[in-house]
């Protein structure tokens, strides 16, 4: 089935992609010898069958392959997917979206929301023989968000924790320095709110920690064969209900064309698909599709610190000879929303008064003037998918006939993603690329953009104070009314420093096989695997 599946992909993908005669070997997850303790106070459901029975396989397509697993760095959506499958929180979005204990069987917040006292549930054990969960692992969890070298990326969740104290194996405290509004939206039910196992992750190391993952959920990270598939095996041991699928195997298929084929010969059971092949599968019985607005938002960007984009006048000069509403028709068929400015329609702190730039090739020469060019040549560097080199084709076009010549700089998801490390993002130029908000949360968005994240997410290398301070201002504002105008304000800063230029939100579209149950986490970027299942 796998070698079916790889044939079709070179059959669409550049030859690049075709296997080589070397099949990488798949990564073996090691188990540990030593016995583990007390299985759980409420023994597993199991989901008996007979010895015959063929596994139930779910088969899902990732959009790319992984890059870092770790919950305090994790790259973007994909990591999210499988860290929710495999670990497990405090807290988590269930599948109707709503907030519920998980690991916490039991909880009080104080008055002033400063303190969190818990209660862990007895007898969860760790995978592959880490031993039982404690609150040894949830200070250890927490608390490695505050440090300072290297800081984490996602280092901002947690900015107002003081500390975890442990009351005994089974109860601690979150003690914070003052309130945090995302705490219960994008931090504790999400991925920076994932409990890790001590004992595993000072075991690993920092490097191993990126790509494997050892949780008490309902699925074992059990293999992972660069750019061919990662497996998830049913935890047979797992404290909770039992998922319905024996084993998920996920497909990094970067090519859309590519993963539709594979929709349509079953060699997938569940992907997302571009808006454009939205009614052919709509209008095929054979598959049900799912249309769901997101938090993503997608743009193009200018390096800043570049000395060919230092000039605001250049900047200015791009963002008027750019035509949106064209990458919108060419690139969505105009099933996607145009996007003004960084937070999304539905999430607080819309601007709904951002200003709308429209193409206006005589404003853009006159800011090249400005700036004392007649003409300039720029790179611009995107994931090379369809999407992407739609984009590339018509913003060559369109700043072609204000003086800039810009030649395309199409990269593979893995090199593409890595500009987000070790302050590489510096030798960007015009960039394309879309982030991914995974709540309707606007800190979630504001806090890539930070000075901090200078040289991780931030690859405008665009660095204001009071954007940072309005930022944390919005963090610890419970309010909601209080926090909204905080966030138009910081969007108003981007926008008078023409660092961007917004495209649109686009929607998700995700193809399943009609009887699959499709779950998806608030926000629409990730799919909840473990609550899939037949229906």
């Amino acid at each position: 089935m796998k070698k079916n599946l790889w044939f079709l992909l070179s059959l669409i993908v550049a030859a690049s992609m075709l296997i080589a005669s070397c099949t990488p070997q798949a990564t073996p997850v090691p188990v540990r010898e030593e016995t583990t303790e007390a299985p759980a106070k409420e023994a597993p459901t199991e989901v008996s069958e007979p010895a015959d029975t063929v596994p139930n396989v779910l088969k899902v397509r990732l959009v790319r392959d992984i890059n870092n697993l770790d919950s305090a760095n994790v790259t973007g959506a994909v990591e999210d997917t499988i860290a929710r499958t495999v670990m497990e929180g405090l807290f988590r979005y269930n599948a109707a979206g709503e907030l519920e204990p998980q690991l916490a069987e039991s909880y009080t917040v104080s008055e002033d929301g400063l303190t969190i006292e818990f209660t862990l549930h007895k007898g969860v054990q760790w995978q592959r023989g880490y031993g039982e969960l404690t609150t040894e692992d949830v200070k250890y969890s927490y608390e490695r968000f505050l440090v300072e070298d290297p800081k984490p990326a996602y280092a901002d969740d947690w900015s107002s924790l003081d500390h975890v104290e442990i009351v005994d194996k089974y109860t601690g405290k979150l003690i914070f320095k003052k309130p945090q509004a995302t705490l219960w939206t994008s931090v504790l039910p999400m991925t920076s709110g994932l409990i890790v196992s001590k004992k595993f992750y000072e075991e690993a190391g920092p490097d191993k920690v990126k790509t494997d993952l050892v949780g008490t959920g309902p699925y074992l990270f059990s293999e992972w064969t660069p750019k061919q598939q990662i497996v998830l095996q049913r935890n047979p041991d797992y404290w909770g209900e039992q998922p319905y699928y024996d084993e998920i195997v996920l497909i990094p298929v970067d090519d859309d064309k590519a993963a539709e084929v594979a929709l349509q010969a079953g060699e997938l059971d569940f992907s997302g698909i571009s808006l454009s092949a939205t009614d052919k599968f709509q209008e095929d019985p054979e598959f049900a599709v799912s249309l769901i607005p997101s938090t993503a938002y997608n743009w193009i960007g200018m390096n800043v610190e570049h000395p060919k984009l230092q000039d605001i006048n250049v900047r200015q000069a791009i963002r008027y000879g750019i035509d949106v509403p064209s990458i919108l028709a060419a690139a969505y068929n105009d099933k996607a929303p145009r996007a003004n400015a960084l937070i999304s329609e539905g999430t607080l702190g819309y601007w709904k008064d951002a200003p709308v730039y429209e193409r206006d090739v005589e404003k853009a020469k006159e800011f090249l003037s400005k700036a004392n060019l007649t003409s300039l040549d720029l790179k611009l560097t995107y994931e090379n998918t369809d999407e992407y080199n739609t984009w590339g084709q018509i913003v060559q076009q369109n700043l072609q006939e204000v003086g800039i010549n810009v030649t395309l700089d199409p990269l593979d998801s893995s090199t593409f993603w890595s500009y987000g490390s070790d302050g590489k993002d510096k030798e960007l130029e015009l960039f394309a690329v879309g982030y991914s908000s995974v709540a309707p949360e606007p800190a979630w968005s504001s806090m890539w953009f930070t000075c901090d994240q200078v040289d991780l997410w931030n690859w405008m290398r665009w660095c204001s104070e009071e954007f940072d301070a309005l930022h944390q201002q919005g963090i610890e504002t419970v309010d909601s009314a209080a926090r909204e105008p905080l966030y138009v304000q910081m969007q108003q800063l981007w926008d008078a420093d023409a660092i961007a230029i917004f495209v649109t939100n686009v929607p998700q579209v995700y193809v399943s096989n009609p009887n699959v149950k499709v779950v998806i986490y608030p926000g629409g970027l990730s799919p909840m695997l473990r609550e899939f299942g037949a229906q």
